[in-house]
């Protein structure tokens, strides 16, 4: 892909749900669209100010007034955020006393990655509650600019009029594709920036990781932080590929253990019935004068 310039697919419906693949491209914004952007983001900032929408700084102290932040947290914050700086120059630099194996390493770079999630967790609802001040609305304004006027038809004309007609499109398959697009390229969204965290940098250079950044072995399989072997999923697997628990039981594949022992029915065994004695009749025996008398 081309830092500057990406050609892009996307499929579209006409007014009778008929399905046609279109072409276009995105381009890396020029100086002048950039500084036309910053202007239409100042532009919303003041429309946002004025409509009463928080700034991040009101924001801060309302999530404080309704006990969403405190200086507890703050607290945490910070020493997270330190634990993270140390540890970072401990896998870098060793802790100065003995030559570190590279298990050592693994750990330390897996319990980076701990306090990460950790300091997530910790900021999550303060971050969505930013996602709604002046400043973080004009930023996305900000984007849509440059969507708008970074969006081109093949023949080099632009696929949307302004950003109002994006605003109005932004649904389209077009639009999401172009946006996700422009984002990684101004940004390095996702993969790119995980990839570049130290943790991870050191990781992928030391071959602990793959492409995805999920554990492998020596071999290149997956496993979890204890080395034992996983799936795409998650779940623990044997050297044959076959799903086992933490214990190495076999499991099928919905999750239930594929059983080893075979039990001897007990309870279905019918108890015979006692056969029921049945007396015989008796045949009278007719002597020669009572058949006489007849």
């Amino acid at each position: 892909m081309s830092n500057k310039k990406e050609e892009l697919k996307a499929t579209v419906k006409d007014e009778n749900d008929v399905e046609t693949e279109v072409k276009f491209y995105i381009t890396r914004p020029g100086n002048d669209v950039i500084k036309r952007a910053d202007r239409y983001r100042a532009r919303m900032w003041n429309e946002c100010v004025t409509d009463g929408v928080p700034t991040k700084t009101q924001m801060s102290k309302m999530l404080v007034e309704r006990g969403i932040w405190s200086d507890t947290k703050d607290a945490d914050e910070a020493k997270i955020i330190e634990d993270i700086n140390r540890l970072e120059k401990e896998l870098y630099l060793g802790d100065g006393k003995s030559d570190p194996k590279l298990s050592d390493g693994q750990l330390i770079a897996i319990n980076i990655r701990k306090k990460r999630i950790k300091l997530q967790e910790l900021l999550a609802e303060k971050l969505e509650m930013e996602q709604n001040t002046a400043e973080a609305l004009a930023d996305n304004a900000r984007f849509d600019f440059l969507v708008a006027n970074c969006t081109f038809h093949p023949n080099g004309e632009k696929v949307y009029n302004n950003v109002e007609d994006y605003d109005a499109r932004s649904d389209e398959e077009v639009a999401v594709t172009a946006a996700n697009a422009l984002a990684k390229m101004l940004y390095s969204l996702e993969q790119d920036f995980y990839k570049a965290l130290p943790e991870n940098k050191w990781l992928l250079e030391h071959k602990l990781v793959d492409d995805k950044l999920s554990l492998v072995n020596q071999e290149g399989k997956l496993v979890d932080i204890s080395g034992r072997l996983i799936d795409k999923n998650g779940r623990y697997i044997n050297s044959d590929g076959k799903h086992i628990d933490k214990d190495g039981n076999l499991l099928n594949e919905d999750g239930t253990y594929v059983s080893t022992v075979e039990y001897k029915d007990d309870l279905h065994t019918q108890k015979k019935k006692p056969k029921v004695k049945r007396a015989r009749a008796r045949t009278k025996t007719v002597t020669d004068s009572e058949a006489g008398s007849v």
